[in-house]
């Protein structure tokens, strides 16, 4: 196989672009309109423009294409496009758009296509670095803003430039699996980590504290001395979390997340809690009893989706959100692909150090708690991700000099 021509720095400087205006797309809501809590009045049309220009300058970057040679991602650009004609049809049929994020999924395609057709080698460890700096850059701007009081947020979460805490704590986990597993990862990995790690605490999202949890546990089992400073940084944690605890009398929303966790331990029957009182975690019982309902009262919707006659199905659950949308089919379709996705990340782990496995594990988990994918531009970072996978010869493109102490890590063949 020819060896692809690498990536020329005008074209990494458009990809670039398009990538800090994909993760900086919602500043302009916080600037030109009037968001709170995700919800924006007025300045619509000009935020779908700066996306939409986003992805065309990531696409153009790497462009032109060869015919994609994955057909597993040719099979997922399928599935959305044929769930894009039902939720059509279902709209015409009942009378009404009832949920627009969807579409955010559908404008985003074009980068799946573009990297699995790039005629051009692409440094992704080089992409990633940069959407960590980019992320890092958010967090400290968003301690700047909770220093003063302010928030556009409940809890005072932070959110970054992507307008929605869950998607920017899953981002910042992202980052923070880069920085602490991949072996490309830049010289400045650690305080990138520390500060990612501190973004993603601080988005107040009880998934991106287990996150967090989760890849310090696995980059800790790789040796003793590893292990032992895990555990270290798990005891931090946990001292800032009870510091926080200390501090409520000063700010009530500092136990925001540990009032998340004791109504998810009540769930689970590890703790006794009012699970009512946490919004999140009651919202999400409500809408597995909904759907269940709305199944057991016409079973047949099983088949096609669109339960309750409506086009699309929102429920914090990319799973049950495509379930009761699309039906099952469509959903085992979508959970096959990632999972055959995650099953290659885990046969090239030794390659990028288990990012890419832990990663699709993550998105993995987050879909049966969050309709993710439906946020701008988390569907980006998880094609990036994906595409490591599906052409891993242009994913971890070697550095010119191999780390001797590292055999095998690093290495493209």
């Amino acid at each position: 196989m020819h060896a692809l021509p690498t990536l020329p720095r005008t074209r990494w400087l458009l990809l670039s672009s398009g990538t800090l205006l994909a993760l900086c797309v919602y500043y302009l809501n916080y600037g030109a309109t009037s968001f709170e809590e995700g919800v924006m009045h007025g300045g619509s049309q000009l935020t779908l423009a700066v996306r939409a220009s986003a992805v065309l300058a990531i696409a153009a970057a790497l462009g032109p294409l060869r015919r994609p040679r994955s057909g597993s991602a040719l099979m997922f650009v399928l599935f959305y496009m044929l769930s894009a004609v039902g939720m059509l049809l279902a709209t015409v049929a009942h009378g009404g758009l009832n949920d627009t994020l969807f579409f955010n999924t559908l404008l985003q395609l074009p980068i799946l296509l573009a990297l699995v057709g790039t005629r051009w080698q692409v440094d992704y460890a080089r992409w990633l670095g940069l959407c960590c700096v980019a992320l890092a850059l958010q967090t400290i701007g968003d301690a700047v803003v909770w220093q003063s009081g302010s928030s556009l947020w409940q809890s005072m979460a932070f959110i970054g430039g992507v307008g929605n805490p869950s998607s920017f704590g899953l981002l910042c986990i992202v980052g923070l699996a880069f920085c602490v597993l991949h072996p490309r990862a830049s010289y400045w990995r650690w305080p990138l980590a520390c500060v990612l790690a501190f973004g993603a605490v601080m988005s107040k999202s009880l998934f991106a504290v287990l996150g967090v949890a989760l890849v310090v546990g696995v980059w800790g089992v790789k040796g003793w001395g590893r292990a032992l400073s895990a555990l270290t940084i798990l005891a931090l944690l946990v001292i800032a979390a009870l510091t926080l605890e200390a501090g409520a009398d000063r700010n009530e929303y500092t136990t925001f997340i540990a009032h998340k966790m004791k109504s998810a331990g009540e769930l689970l029957g590890l703790v006794e809690y009012d699970v009512e009182s946490s919004i999140s975690v009651s919202q999400r019982v409500e809408m597995h009893e909904k759907t269940r309902a709305a199944i057991a009262a016409a079973p047949q919707s099983l088949l096609w989706g669109h339960l309750e006659g409506t086009p699309y199905w929102p429920m914090d659950s990319q799973l049950l959100t495509y379930l009761g949308s699309f039906g099952a089919i469509a959903l085992a379709v979508f959970l096959l692909l990632h999972g055959y996705w995650t099953w290659r990340a885990w046969t090239m782990r030794s390659q990028d150090g288990g990012f890419a496995v832990v990663t699709l594990l993550l998105f993995g988990l987050i879909f049966t708690t969050n309709r993710v994918l439906d946020y701008f531009p988390v569907a980006t970072l998880y094609f990036f991700i994906v595409s490591t996978v599906l052409r891993p010869t242009l994913g971890l493109s070697e550095p010119s000099r191999p780390n001797p102490a590292r055999p095998g890590i690093g290495s493209n063949r």
